[in-house]
């Protein structure tokens, strides 16, 4: 490949980079609020700050995707940094090997979901345990 090609397109990590960093910014500077809020007792009846909690919990899945195009476009076109170029990573796999492999891991993970909602249910049918709580 011409080397030209394998100049990375840079304004999609440089933003995702800042978005991710301002939303971990805006995290830890929202931690250190509500520990406040917490430690003065005021948590339950500021309404603001709970729908403050409530609407972040986006921001924490939009930092996390950030993040992974930062890691993924980042490398990019290198799959090992001056290796292995991604062109040369490609698996010799056939379709129907990994269409079998997605399959089977479907299966286990389902089965393992009904595994899971069967305990809870059992739990939740239980009712709550007198819990006690040292302060």
């Amino acid at each position: 490949k011409d080397s030209t090609e394998l100049i990375p397109k840079v304004s999609l990590v440089y933003y995702s980079f800042r978005i991710m960093v301002i939303l971990g910014g805006y995290f830890i500077l929202f931690f250190i609020i509500t520990l406040i809020w917490k430690k003065k007792e005021k948590f339950a009846d500021s309404r603001w700050l709970q729908y403050v909690c409530l609407w972040s919990i986006p921001l924490a899945y939009i930092a996390g995707q950030a993040g992974w195009i930062v890691a993924e476009v980042g490398r990019q076109p290198w799959a090992i940094q001056d290796i292995l170029p991604t062109q040369a990573s490609i698996s010799k796999l056939d379709a129907s090997s990994v269409q079998l492999t997605f399959f089977i891991f479907l299966l286990l993970f389902a089965i393992l979901l009904i595994a899971e909602i069967r305990i809870l249910v059992k739990a939740i049918k239980k009712g709550p345990e007198q819990i006690m709580i040292n302060d």
